[in-house]
């Protein structure tokens, strides 16, 4: 009985399958218009899937590097033509200006919104996929959610501390309800004076901000000088890099801008 003859493999079929697989896995190229879409792609290992970004993309330090084709209000059009990249990262709070003036890249923005945590780790899963990142984005989303239930837990039982926070002297503006920020106050074991005003950011009298009675007042701003003298001595300047962390949404949100938000309320238990 002759023996019967081996199947062989379609070359073919096979040649398709490791081009597919080579084409899933390809290093996919972005340009980051958002700060902190830029620090969250580099929170994953993926700066060097960046090939441009806004003038505001400065951390971490290779983004200074690369090229800048965007500002707040603009976009160098010539320069973004001259790039070869996959898609355009936008936010839609940060880059509101400039979305219209992308139109013929239409089909290559990708458009994220980063108004608090959740959304923040929505992203970080979101852009680890398209990045082909999903572990390390993983446990960067881990290592946010331990952070969050530490600080839960750390302040569950304490005191609340009357807390509020200025971002701007001139007028005098001051952290809302809806800011990510109110819950970056929650979460350090205090309650923001302003928390059932609904706006983000909304203007107060210096009037107003002595009646709150504040435990303790967190400042954005540099210096105290246009912040009621009674206060001063309950007045908390936070860095720079504290500043920047915590007006930008970021995974370096929990490493810097918190823990500066609970240092100072934990100062005056």
């Amino acid at each position: 009985m002759s023996p019967v003859p081996a199947v062989q493999a379609d070359d073919s079929l096979s040649v398709n399958a490791s081009q597919s697989k080579k084409e899933k896995f390809r290093s996919i190229k972005v340009v980051s218009f958002s700060p902190e879409l830029s620090e969250i792609v580099a929170s994953i290992d993926g700066t060097d899937s960046i090939v441009a970004t806004d003038i505001n993309s400065v951390y971490p330090e290779q983004l200074k590097k690369l090229p800048k084709v965007a500002d707040y209000y603009g976009v160098n059009l010539e320069a973004l033509s001259a790039l070869q990249f996959d898609n355009i990262l936008l936010s839609r709070d940060f880059n509101s200006l400039i979305i219209g003036k992308l139109t013929r890249y239409k089909n290559k923005l990708r458009i994220y919104s980063i108004t608090d945590s959740d959304e923040l780790l929505d992203n970080i899963r979101a852009l680890g996929q398209l990045l082909h990142r999903e572990e390390k984005a993983q446990l960067v989303i881990n290592d946010i959610n331990r952070k969050i239930s530490d600080l839960a837990a750390g302040h569950d039982k304490q005191k609340q501390i009357r807390t509020v926070l200025v971002i701007w002297d001139k007028p005098l503006l001051v952290v809302g309800g809806s800011a990510f920020l109110n819950r970056a106050v929650r979460l350090c074991g205090g309650v923001n004076i302003f928390e059932d005003l609904p706006v983000k950011f909304p203007a107060i009298s210096a009037e107003k901000l002595i009646r709150g009675k504040p435990d303790a007042v967190i400042s954005l701003v540099d210096n105290t000088e246009n912040l009621p003298k009674s206060l001063r001595s309950k007045t908390f300047i936070l860095s720079k890099e504290e500043q920047d962390t915590l007006m930008k949404i970021s995974p370096r949100s929990f490493d810097i801008g918190i823990p500066a938000v609970c240092r100072a309320i934990e100062s005056v238990r």
